[in-house]
């Protein structure tokens, strides 16, 4: 008889004894395993009818089953030509595949996938090469890599036809996508764009911060929120082309609190203090409020730099004002303090913002670690004995605490 012959037959006979089927298994997932034949396998947890089968084969009652000694009693029977590896493959049908063999298989087609869209999009290739490597994309390919191609496809088009001119990020993904929503921040297309807009940005963004964000995004005009996204002011003059802007003259004049949207501030051409050339940034609303009765340039960033803030910011710095930024006595606040002085530098003077500033607030509010370790990122030289008090009482201090202290400085000033 042939040894083909001889393999069929074998096979036949085996999966004729069923009770071999489940040592059939563990020995094709041990091969798989290990690369070889080698190892054992327990029979420990087998049916009473499954140990009879094998017992029968060797000869003996058997606690382990080796792949190795498998393969040698099989040498025993008519079926000695065949080998264990032949016996396993025609049993299961299908060639016998290593761990190693099958990731390698994996990587190939990976990488095979990768390349692909880097031909297809060459333009874009240097980034493509980045994300490939970033955790979001690895895990978006094992889930669904036609909808990370898509997604891939959709953020390259947007990359060559970034607007000149400001464009609203829904708007955008409409024109790009057929969607508006397709680039939403928390969607695969809208964490790919981040990302190719940051692989190409000037300077590096703090893409865990919204207003960062909403910054880089800006740098290529494209407007995330422009309504709801708005500036708190008083006494701040503004002008367009076209002159004075009305709503900021009749605000300066009532001595009125205003609430800028983005989309309105876009437009402005110069801003500046309706009188002297300083302008007071507090971070929380309330203080804000009470320094509005002493009639003096207010802006309160309420509790974060977002762009609307920063883009009237950045024409009262362009008109050679001073800033005088006064915050809570936290991590946050000395980061924001720390990100004024980065992005302005000698236009901006710390307001009540030292160690005994600090002190004098009474810090009780107990600060957690995952918070202090924040304060790691402020390296800014005027702010290191603040910082290094607030490490030692691990307390927070609030600048509604000063607020008599400051609005007795301005109305003095």
């Amino acid at each position: 008889m042939s040894s083909l012959n001889r393999l069929d037959e074998a096979v036949q006979f085996f999966r004729g004894e069923r009770p071999f089927h489940r040592l059939f298994c563990e020995m094709k997932k041990k091969y798989e395993s290990l690369g070889r034949i080698g190892g054992t396998i327990s029979v420990s947890y087998f049916s009473a009818e499954e140990t009879e089968a094998i017992a029968s084969f060797f000869g003996k009652e058997m606690n382990r089953v080796s792949l190795a000694a498998f393969e040698q009693q099989l040498a025993n029977t008519r079926f000695g030509d065949v080998s264990l590896i032949e016996l396993l493959e025609h049993y299961f049908g299908e060639p016998l595949v290593t761990k190693k063999e099958q990731q390698q298989e994996i990587e190939r087609e990976k990488e095979a996938y990768f390349a692909r869209l880097m031909n297809t999009y060459r333009a874009q290739r240097d980034w493509l090469m980045a994300v490939e490597k970033q955790r979001f994309v690895q895990l978006a390919y094992q889930q669904n890599r036609q909808a990370l191609e898509s997604a891939i496809s959709s953020v390259c088009r947007a990359l060559e036809q970034l607007p000149s001119a400001y464009v609203r990020l829904p708007v955008f993904a409409q024109q790009m996508a057929n969607d508006p929503h397709a680039f939403d921040l928390h969607t695969l297309a809208g964490k790919l764009l981040l990302s190719a807009l940051q692989f190409y940005a000037e300077k590096e963004y703090d893409l865990s911060s919204v207003e960062e964000v909403n910054e880089l995004l800006q740098s290529y005009h494209l407007l995330r929120e422009d309504v709801l996204n708005f500036v708190t002011c008083a006494g701040v003059m503004a002008e367009t082309e076209k002159g004075r802007h009305l709503v900021f003259a009749a605000a300066c004049e009532t001595n009125t609190a205003l609430n800028v949207p983005l989309r309105e501030v876009m437009p402005l051409a110069r801003a500046y203090p309706s009188i002297g050339n300083s302008v007071f940034v507090v971070e929380n609303a309330g203080v804000f409020s009470t320094l509005l009765d002493t009639n003096v340039p207010l802006i309160s960033t309420n509790g974060q730099l977002n762009l609307a803030t920063m883009w009237l910011l950045d024409l009262l710095v362009k008109e050679g004002k001073t800033l005088y930024y006064s915050g809570d006595f936290d991590p946050e606040g000395l980061k924001m303090a720390q990100r004024l002085v980065d992005r302005y530098g000698s236009s901006v003077r710390l307001w009540h913002y030292h160690r005994s500033d600090y002190l004098a607030t009474k810090p009780t509010v107990s600060l957690s670690d995952e918070r202090l370790a924040k304060l790691q990122s402020v390296t800014l030289r005027d702010l290191q004995p603040l910082k290094q008090e607030m490490l030692r009482l691990k307390k927070a201090g609030y600048q509604e605490a000063l607020v008599e202290a400051l609005r007795m400085e301005v109305e003095g000033g």
